[in-house]
């Protein structure tokens, strides 16, 4: 009896990075959207407890804020957490999974920004939601929580300047993707969410900037008396964060790890595929024989993705798949050749056989 590794490989998780990039991009609208307004609300839960905690900790924050701000980090994790272990999805971490398959070109990059920009919009929509439960709920209506709220606001929108956002949500969304990557190389709950848990305390603890997290955390300090106006929150807190987002899970994590990984299975076959006209190579290589062993989610929605596709995504979901039509299609030319070779021979015999007969009269 073999004993299996607790973990995967970091190949493996490139790979399987891949496949759920493609399963994301060609998921049923209903299903993408349904999805991302789960995250963006999960994501506010821990969004709302690290208000609480700041708010509570309001007295110390000037005398220690190194441990207000580690206490932050340690609670906000549990959205991203619960988002991640019930399928939600979230933006931030779909650069990672749509820029893998993008570049290994298994999607076009016009399918790449509808997905994101679906995502964006559900997870805004997810989080104002969640904000009008806690706002109408008073959770943080009173102080020292309201206050807390204020604070968060000014450090996050007010304070920093818009370079100063965009570099710190680089810095954010590189951590987010590390934690989704190193989430699929466990295989136990248990350690995905150590996984996940680490870096998104790392950046809330050090002060970095998320775009969906920000969604709920100035929103709720707007409605409390933020002196925060709408647009300085749409260029500050979504635009700059969310292309600060973009350029830290693109360049430092899906950039780097599918060129360590995956850059060599391009090679020359989808080259040559690609020059004429052809699918770059099999859909869902997981899917289609793979010995790896994927997390039951994965297998999921590989199989139902598979199901359901549209033939216009990509017309040759694989290989095999391809080389069995082509087999099939020289079967039924051979037929048709081999019945047309015995009609001409019959008609060459039919000819003789009446030459022969009108002989036979004329004498």
């Amino acid at each position: 009896m073999s004993l299996q590794p607790n973990h995967y490989g970091p190949d493996e998780a490139a790979t399987m990075l891949l496949n759920t990039g493609i399963a994301k991009a060609y998921q049923r609208l209903d299903l993408m959207i349904s999805r991302n307004f789960i995250g963006g609300a999960l994501t506010s839960v821990g969004g709302m407890v690290t208000l609480l905690v700041k708010g509570g900790c309001n007295g110390m924050l000037e005398k220690n804020p190194a441990v207000v701000n580690l206490l932050a980090g340690l609670v906000f994790p549990v959205g991203a957490v619960m988002s991640t272990l019930t399928g939600g999805e979230l933006s931030t971490g779909n650069v990672l999974f749509l820029s893998v398959a993008l570049l290994q070109r298994k999607i076009p990059m016009w399918r790449a920004l509808y997905c994101f920009m679906v995502s964006f919009f559900a997870n805004l929509a997810g989080s104002l939601f969640y904000l009008l439960i806690a706002h109408y709920g008073h959770i943080l209506s009173d102080d020292p929580y309201r206050q807390g709220t204020i604070v968060s606001a000014r450090e996050k929108v007010i304070d920093p300047s818009g370079a100063t956002v965009f570099v710190r949500a680089i810095g954010a969304n590189w951590l987010i993707c590390i934690g989704t990557f190193t989430a699929l190389l466990s295989r136990t709950a248990v350690a995905k969410v150590i996984a996940i848990w680490i870096p998104i305390f790392v950046f809330v603890a050090v002060g970095f900037e998320n775009s969906v997290a920000n969604m709920f955390l100035v929103p709720i300090a707007m409605i409390n008396g933020a002196p925060v106006s709408v647009g300085l929150f749409i260029w500050k807190s979504l635009i700059l964060s969310t292309l600060g987002n973009i350029v830290g899970g693109f360049f430092f994590v899906a950039g780097a790890y599918w060129y360590i990984y995956l850059f060599p299975k391009i090679s020359e076959e989808d080259d040559e595929n690609l020059n004429m006209g052809k699918s770059p190579g099999p859909l869902l290589p997981i899917a289609e024989g793979h010995n790896l062993e994927l997390d039951p989610v994965l297998t999921r929605i590989f199989t139902r993705q598979t199901a359901t596709r549209h033939s216009t995504a990509l017309s040759n979901h694989s290989v095999e798949s391809f080389s069995r039509r082509n087999n099939a299609q020289d079967k039924h030319n051979g037929s048709r050749s081999n019945g047309a070779t015995e009609h001409s021979t019959t008609e060459m015999e039919n000819p003789a056989t009446g030459s022969s007969t009108d002989d036979e009269k004329s004498e």
